[in-house]
């Protein structure tokens, strides 16, 4: 990764690699928005995914009859969440943060459920 800003760092941090089953979620900047919610013919699922240490909460858009279970559950790769809660149990003081676009790793989250639209 290129220019990576860091909590508690007060500088960006020109290079760093990192092992992919390290990462957990990735909180891209705003310009990743850019074309994402172009695609009409996606259906739009609230999700919370589920890790060690935290979830992410958040708006899953999928192909029509697509299943958020099937396509996740079994997925290896990086997906995107919109309009997302990011929670994180770092104990004594848990983080909650708003973000507006997080990757979420498939791999390494242990579930994934679908939130009822209220």
């Amino acid at each position: 990764m290129t220019n990576v800003s860091m909590a508690e760092q007060p500088q960006t941090i020109p290079f760093l690699a990192l092992q992919r089953k390290a990462v957990l979620i990735v909180v891209p900047g705003e310009e990743a928005m850019l074309g994402l919610r172009e695609d009409d013919e996606r259906e739009r699922h609230e999700v919370a995914c589920l890790f060690a240490g935290g979830l992410v909460m958040g708006t899953l858009p999928l192909p029509k009859g697509v299943r958020v279970s099937d396509e996740l559950m079994h997925s290896r790769e990086f997906f995107a969440i919109e309009d997302c809660t990011v929670g994180i149990d770092a104990s004594p003081d848990p983080v909650m943060e708003a973000e507006e676009l997080v990757f979420v790793h498939a791999a390494e989250m242990f579930g994934v459920a679908e939130l009822e639209a209220e």
